[in-house]
């Protein structure tokens, strides 16, 4: 989904100026935003991706997304007026970023220009993707075993391309971070599927041996 879809191009500068916005570059591995940070900005990531992360008081961190280019970042704590706990933002390659005013963007102008309520409605579904993504992860994790985990993720990953052979987004590590799980421990589980029959894999290609389609 794109922040500007149906507003034309000649209502973008208006419509960036009428709420406030601002463009930041970030190189990779820079942080965006840290956890206890508050602020009523929302981001929307214009290039790269960034990930993010839950990081406890003793600096553990736990994968909650990877956030792709259109997608929307900060709202929830924005617009709730509450401080940022334990979510951080950083990037995961060279980003720009779109910073808006929450209450600019969803309170329109005294003019009510049309495309302002034009990307309210797109924001509103930027965001209902991503509450999408995040239902798939609580799905992903609510499973009590490791085995459980990987196939409920790769299942999901297999229902998105459509078709049983796909290359999953997630290197080892981050697939690790992400299912919550130690690394050489989804290693060695990913190897007794394969043995079991389960699926097959190299690198990031992944096939899921299952006797119905996808």
């Amino acid at each position: 989904m794109d922040l500007f879809d149906k507003i034309q191009e000649t209502d973008r500068k208006s419509m960036l100026k009428c709420i406030n916005a601002y463009a930041r570059q970030y190189t990779r591995g820079d942080y965006i935003r840290y956890p206890r940070e508050a602020d009523s900005l929302i981001g929307i990531i214009e290039e790269g991706s960034l990930q993010m992360a839950a990081e406890d008081l003793w600096g553990n961190r736990s994968l909650i997304s990877i956030l792709q280019r259109g997608a929307v970042f900060g709202e929830t704590f924005a617009c709730a007026r509450k401080e940022n706990y334990v979510l951080s933002y950083q990037a995961l390659s060279d980003c720009r970023i779109l910073f808006m005013d929450y209450s600019r963007v969803f309170h329109t102008c005294s003019l009510a220009c049309s495309f302002h309520h034009r990307m309210i409605e797109n924001i509103v579904k930027i965001i209902a993707e991503k509450n999408l993504e995040f239902i798939k992860k609580i799905d992903v994790v609510s499973k009590l075993h490791l085995r459980e985990k990987i196939l409920t993720y790769l299942s999901q990953c297999a229902r998105s391309s459509g078709t049983a052979t796909f290359t999953v987004p997630l290197g080892r590590l981050k697939m690790a971070e992400y299912l919550c799980v130690d690394r050489s421990a989804l290693s060695r589980e990913l190897s007794n599927m394969s043995r079991d029959g389960l699926i097959s894999y190299e690198g990031n290609r992944f096939t899921l041996h299952i006797p119905d389609q996808v």
